[in-house]
């Protein structure tokens, strides 16, 4: 009785680590430089680029913009979802891009009503 209690502990940490460790390295695929292009948007934001990095084990990232670069203050990937919470000109945005064939795309709403935003891979292909 005490083989299966140790048995089925064992299997348990095991699942739950290959599922941290999973979790924790999903966002690798999305790592490097995308362009973006949100034609809805207003001048400059219509257009730029999205650098997608890992910093200590976190995942980072920031738009660079006609050369000015602009932190994302939030971000995570979760189910092929990537979720961006950052600020224009002083206006909380939140961004939530869903990753298919490579691609991202999705939808923020702004002052000036929703924007549709697709992201792609610079190089031509995610990781």
């Amino acid at each position: 009785m005490i083989k299966k209690g140790l048995f089925f502990t064992f299997i348990v940490f095991l699942t739950l680590s290959i599922t941290a460790n999973a979790t924790e390295k999903g966002y690798q695929k999305i790592l490097g430089m995308w362009e973006f292009s949100a034609p809805t948007a207003r001048q400059p934001y219509n257009s730029g680029k999205l650098s997608l990095k890992e910093v200590d084990k976190k995942l980072m990232g920031e738009f660079i913009i006609q050369g000015q670069t602009t932190a994302i203050h939030q971000l995570s990937f979760k189910s092929d979802t990537l979720t961006l919470n950052f600020e224009i000109e002083n206006t909380p945005l939140v961004l939530k891009l869903k990753l298919k064939d490579g691609l991202l795309e999705g939808i923020t709403d702004t002052p000036d009503g929703p924007v549709n935003v697709k992201v792609k891979p610079i190089s031509g292909k995610t990781r």
